[in-house]
């Protein structure tokens, strides 16, 4: 596999790297073997923990049937964490090549210790990205909420997506899927409580990120996408969240080694707001599958 470096001035890199270059070790540490942080597909009557990583191969396996990805030649993966989508889809779905995108030194370092040379990471912003063709199919699993600063004015945040949804276009096959997974925000209230935990997340743990509304996204796809399939799950996300907090309390003297009481303190936290959230239907969770129009 090849990693290839490239220079990056995107706004969100400082607040991406901040969250993700935290140690491979500890990420190991708080989501399992799979690696994956984002919502699983459990069964019913399977343990929280126990199923997590069968949880996570079930939804693998489900975006590549939506993306109608085996035996493709090339796919793309914004935002591709520690490859294991990516991985997945090559071992297991017979994907030739499979190019991710990240903005983490240190997830491009875990990828290059798979030893898969049908993946090829790249450590660059998706706005950034050339490719030198056509991809048959792309994902964005659980990034978008990073690429768009809350800075910016809402006439602003919709010019940027819509240059990520051209972006996409752009890269794929006529016809070609993508399945994108991202947090959304509802119009609700917002208590006291959820105010201080949106300052603390805007503060410490994700600087600057903005969670999408739905509205806001379909404006940006419009005329560049069909909608497929649109499913909402938000408690999946929460019941991932509930697991890893889990996890990260069975191990937490191991995780504070590894890094220290305020990184271990700052993963709970955030950790337990995103789980409370999804749960009380202040965030959503969407799984969007769209085909290219055009």
């Amino acid at each position: 596999m090849a990693t290839i470096a490239s220079h990056t001035a995107e706004p969100e890199v400082d607040a991406v790297r901040h969250h993700y270059e935290v140690g491979n070790e500890f990420y190991r540490l708080l989501l399992g073997p799979s690696m994956m942080y984002s919502g699983g597909y459990w069964q019913e009557g399977e343990g929280l923990t126990e199923a997590l990583d069968l949880a996570q191969e079930r939804k693998l396996d489900a975006f590549a049937e939506l993306a109608d990805a085996a035996g493709k030649d090339r796919v793309l993966d914004i935002g591709c964490g520690w490859g294991t989508l990516m991985d997945r889809l090559t071992r297991k779905h017979g994907v030739r090549e499979a190019i991710g995108l990240t903005l983490s030194r240190t997830q491009a370092d875990f990828i290059a210790g798979l030893d898969n040379p049908a993946l090829t990471t790249r450590v660059e912003s998706w706005s950034e990205h050339s490719a030198p063709g056509a991809y048959d199919a792309a994902f964005c699993v659980n990034a978008l909420e990073h690429f768009v600063p809350s800075s910016l004015s809402p006439k602003e945040r919709t010019k940027r997506y819509r240059f990520f949804f051209q972006q996409v276009h752009q890269a794929l096959v006529p016809e070609g899927r993508f399945v994108l997974h991202t947090m959304t925000a509802e119009a609700q209230p917002i208590g006291r409580k959820i105010l201080a935990d949106l300052k603390f997340l805007q503060r410490s743990e994700f600087a600057g990120m903005h969670i999408p509304h739905l509205h806001e996204l379909a404006a940006a796809a419009e005329g560049l996408f069909e909608v497929v399939e649109l499913v909402n799950e938000r408690e999946a996300f929460a019941r991932a969240c509930r697991a890893w907090l889990v996890l990260l309390a069975e191990r937490r003297e191991e995780a504070v080694a590894l890094e220290s009481e305020e990184v271990v303190a700052r993963f709970e936290r955030y950790l337990d707001i995103f789980a409370y959230t999804l749960e009380d239907r202040f965030f959503n969770n969407f799984r969007l599958t769209l085909a290219r129009k055009g």
